[in-house]
């Protein structure tokens, strides 16, 4: 009776890691990579975001970051109010968070793509940023 125990056991596990092989190389085929970020429809490299935005550097949990800043690549790009505006900030694995102006204009941008913003809690810093939404 405990060999059949244990061979149910050695079933069950084998069959849970092979479901979480199959799932991990899903996940990891359909994750889609970008070059771009799109930014107001626009779609721009992190290059093309240094040379509109130039570089800045702040401090977060002391430690230095060094990026393009928010607020001179949302003014580079003409919005009429920038103020006026929600940013929604969203991340290839589906995270988003949505930013007021007084905090995007803190920000930065990194080529990870990361944003950063001093003194605000972590769950702002969205990664592997796709597309930053102006509403």
């Amino acid at each position: 009776m405990k060999l059949g125990k244990e061979l149910i056991f050695s079933v069950t596990a084998a069959i849970f890691l092979l479901i979480g092989t199959a799932s991990a190389i899903y996940v990891e085929q359909n994750f889609i990579s970008k070059d771009t970020i799109e930014i107001n429809g626009q779609d721009l490299s992190f290059d093309e975001i240094v040379i509109l935005a130039g570089s800045r550097t702040i401090k977060i949990d002391e430690e230095e970051k060094t990026g393009a800043p928010l607020e001179k690549l949302i003014q580079k790009l003409n919005l009429n109010c920038p103020s006026c505006s929600l940013y929604t900030i969203k991340g290839a694995d589906g995270y988003q968070q949505t930013v007021e102006w007084e905090i995007m204009k803190t920000g930065i941008i990194t080529d990870e793509p990361r944003v950063y913003f001093p003194e605000t809690a972590h769950k702002f810093w969205v990664s592997q940023i796709v597309e930053i939404e102006v509403k």
